[in-house]
C-alpha cells in the first residue's frame, strides 16, 4: 500500500538489515531498537493484521519466528525471550500492516525478568469462577473456520525465483522443435503444429 510504512521498506529490501527470511516474510532489525537484536517479523505483502495470515502462512512465520529466537539466543547470548504479537488497534498494533515483534531478554538489562503480561494489571471485576465461565461462554460460542490454503511465494523471495528458473529449465528440456513440424516432448508426446 502506497502510505504503509512496511510496504514502503519492503519495495527497497537493499535498505534492510535482515537475520532471517522466507518465501513470504522478513525478519529485519528494528532500527530504533528497545533491545540488542530486536527483530520485526513482517510479511512480504500487504497484510492488515496478524488475523489476515492463512493457516499455512502462520506456519511459516512461526518458524522464521523460531528460527530468529534461537539466533538470538545462540548468536548473541540472548538469556531468553519475548515475542510480541499485536493486533488491531487496541491490541497495540501500531502499524497498517501485520507484525511480530522480537526482543531478545539479557539478565543485565533494567527489564530483566519482567514478563509482558506485566503491561496488563490484574483485574478483580474479572475474577470469579462465574465470571470466567460466563467469559468462557462468549469466547466458545464462536466457530472458527481456519482451512489450511497454501499460498504461492512472495515473487521477490529466493524460492519464486528459483521455481521459475527451474520451470524454464523444464520446459526448455522438454520441448525439442523437429523439422518436419512436430514438437516433440522427451517424454514421448508429440504435438502437431497448426
Amino acid at each position: 500500500m502506497e502510505n504503509c510504512p512496511f510496504c514502503q521498506l519492503i519495495q527497497n529490501p537493499d535498505q534492510l538489515i535482515l537475520v532471517g527470511e522466507t518465501d513470504n516474510f522478513y525478519a529485519w532489525l528494528e532500527v530504533s531498537p528497545r533491545a540488542k537484536g530486536h527483530t520485526m517479523v513482517v510479511p512480504k505483502d500487504h497484510t492488515e493484521n496478524l488475523m489476515e495470515l492463512e493457516p499455512s502462512e502462520y506456519k511459516e512465520c512461526m518458524k522464521l519466528v523460531r528460527e530468529v529466537m534461537e539466533k538470538a539466543i545462540e548468536g548473541l547470548g540472548a538469556e531468553g525471550v519475548s515475542v510480541a504479537m499485536n493486533v488491531m488497534e487496541a491490541g497495540g498494533q501500531m502499524l497498517p500492516h501485520a507484525y511480530i515483534i522480537i526482543f531478545p531478554r539479557f539478565s543485565d538489562d533494567e527489564s530483566s525478568g519482567t514478563p509482558a503480561g506485566a503491561a496488563f494489571p490484574h483485574r478483580e471485576d474479572l475474577q470469579g469462577e462465574q465470571k470466567l465461565r460466563e467469559i468462557s461462554d462468549q469466547m466458545t460460542s464462536v466457530q472458527v473456520e481456519f482451512e489450511t490454503e497454501v499460498k504461492e511465494p512472495h515473487p521477490d523471495s529466493q524460492k519464486f525465483k528459483e521455481d521459475s528458473k527451474k520451470n524454464k529449465e523444464i520446459e526448455d528440456e522438454n520441448e525439442d522443435s523437429g523439422d518436419d513440424g512436430t514438437r516433440t516432448m522427451k517424454r514421448g508426446h508429440s504435438i502437431q503444429w497448426e
